[in-house]
């Protein structure tokens, strides 16, 4: 693996499993919606995130972590069982989704199954019980009521509407939430004392799992965390995300629009960066390892669009991925993807795991110089196989091709002016997904024999 500078720690290896008494307290911090590029450690000019930044110095930071999928629910699918989800990530009732993660081993049932308490706070229905992100965890919030009913019409409740064409009363109903802070719109610090309510009970070690919804729209950022935005902005703001879901993401804003949503963004970003702060202080004592990562990042009109739909450019894929207190430090250069956590987080908790791709702080000699997100969303698949400086994006006949180094924004399209490139590429990806049909296969005859269903 090509790094920067990094201290390498032996103890840790990809399959290896350490003793009992090695094994670490865990915690997995994901935020929603966080973009790599807004975030100090990666070259921000705003203060934006000063823990993860401090977190960063001191422990190892991956300058080019990509999420395996977007959004949420696609992304999450891949962190929990190591897996890319093979399912359209549109929001809705979808049992093929929740099957992505019921069928198959999560990190937390491998850490439970290994003597783990294991426990998670997610608020993102996306990320939520009903797909099946309970799986493996004694406690697990979601603020979502347990009776399946229930929890259907409350999912239709809050988005629905909004996804078949929405209107007035779904913009109202947005406003009330937010005013109210009722439903999933709740920040942090409602929900902080479960959190450390589930470690007072739980035995060590443990493994905990929180999603913050900060900094994912819509950004209101109490009012005394404010620093770039005025509490004016968060409700003249409203206007703006009504454009937003009216226009199908393609809202046409003003220079002074788009800078407001920035502020209330970056003031999102850096209230969500004190609960790392406080949790961090807060569990102190227990000396566990933090994964801090986003599930996917914000489009702010690089390539027409606001939020966060299913498409696989810089402003979604790139992500903040710092690994602190686990005894390495430096910035590995190496892109690397999200789906790599989950036997990341085994092996800190020297537990036997089924994920067959290595872990982040595995040196493997065979690791690829390139990785995949992909998603499938409107009857097509959407794949981008990114470089250290590349990033290759296809979708049905289409074909994009960049140099990072050179265009981070992606705004030159050079696949026409190196066909030999692309062709490589788009070979790269092929052989990605050979690899991945041939797995499936695999793991389809071991079923079939281990059900009876072959003749002999």
């Amino acid at each position: 693996m090509a790094v920067g500078c990094r201290a390498v720690h032996r103890g840790i290896r990809g399959g290896t499993r350490v003793s009992s008494d090695e094994r670490r307290n865990v915690v997995l911090v994901t935020y929603d919606s966080l973009r790599a590029d807004h975030c100090g450690c990666y070259g921000y000019g705003r203060n934006t995130t000063p823990t993860l930044d401090e977190m960063a110095d001191s422990g190892l930071l991956f300058e080019n972590a990509i999420a395996s999928g977007v959004p949420t629910i696609a992304s999450m699918t891949s962190v929990m069982t190591g897996r890319h989800s093979l399912a359209s990530p549109e929001i809705g009732f979808n049992e093929q989704q929740r099957e992505q993660v019921t069928s198959r081993p999560t990190i937390a049932e491998v850490l439970s199954e290994s003597g783990y308490s294991t426990g998670a706070l997610s608020p993102n229905p996306p990320a939520s019980s009903y797909f099946g992100f309970d799986s493996g965890f004694d406690w697990f919030e979601d603020f979502l009521a347990e009776d399946r009913g229930v929890l259907e019409r409350a999912w239709r409740r809050i988005f629905e509407s909004s996804i078949e064409g929405g209107g007035l009363s779904t913009y109202l109903r947005l406003f009330r939430n937010v005013v109210t802070q009722s439903e999933v719109l709740r920040p942090w610090e409602d929900f902080y004392d479960e959190i450390l309510a589930f470690r007072e009970r739980a035995e060590e070690p443990y493994f905990l799992w929180v999603l913050l919804l900060e900094p994912h729209h819509p950004w209101m950022p109490p009012s005394d965390t404010q620093q770039w935005s005025s509490r004016s902005d968060k409700y003249a703001a409203f206007r703006q995300y009504w454009e937003m879901f009216d226009s199908g993401w393609t809202p046409d804003f003003s220079a002074a629009e788009h800078q407001r949503l920035i502020d209330l963004y970056d003031d999102s970003i850096r209230y969500g960066d004190q609960f790392l702060a406080r949790l961090r202080d807060d569990l102190a004592d227990d000396d566990p390892v933090f994964v801090v990562h986003a599930d996917h990042g914000e489009e702010f009109g690089e390539h027409g669009r606001y939020g966060h739909q299913p498409y696989l450019y810089e402003d979604l894929t790139h992500v903040p991925l710092v690994v602190w207190n686990a005894d390495e430090r430096g910035r590995v250069e190496q892109p690397v993807e999200l789906r790599q956590l989950a036997p990341t987080i085994a092996e800190l908790g020297g537990a036997e795991h089924p994920f067959d791709v290595d872990g982040l702080l595995t040196d493997s000699e065979e690791a690829r110089p390139w990785v995949v997100s992909k998603v499938f969303a409107e009857g097509n698949r959407r794949a981008a196989v990114r470089t250290r400086s590349g990033k290759y994006i296809e979708e049905s006949d289409r074909r994009e091709l960049y140099d990072l180094s050179a265009d981070p924004d992606e705004q030159r399209d050079r696949s026409d002016e190196n066909p030999q490139s692309s062709a490589a590429f788009g070979d790269a990806l092929r052989s990605h997904v050979h690899d991945e049909q041939e797995r499936r296969a695999v793991e389809a005859a071991r079923e079939a024999v281990t059900e009876g269903e072959v003749e002999l």
